[in-house]
């Protein structure tokens, strides 16, 4: 892969994964990608600290 196609496929893994925390955690996607570049991509920490914001604003 090239530069640029390498990069047009992390773009498009790093969306589909904002897409997924978002409908799995039932958050929006602002929120999802603020998450994935505060934590990383651990799924488990992820979804913990997704479920302490939808707690906090409920």
């Amino acid at each position: 892969m090239d530069g640029e196609a390498s990069r047009d496929h992390n773009e498009r893994e790093n969306a589909e994964r904002v897409r997924n925390l978002a409908e799995r955690a039932g958050i929006p996607s602002g929120l999802a990608l603020a998450l994935i570049l505060k934590y990383g991509n651990d799924p488990d920490v992820l979804d913990r600290e997704a479920a302490k914001l939808k707690r906090d604003a409920g």
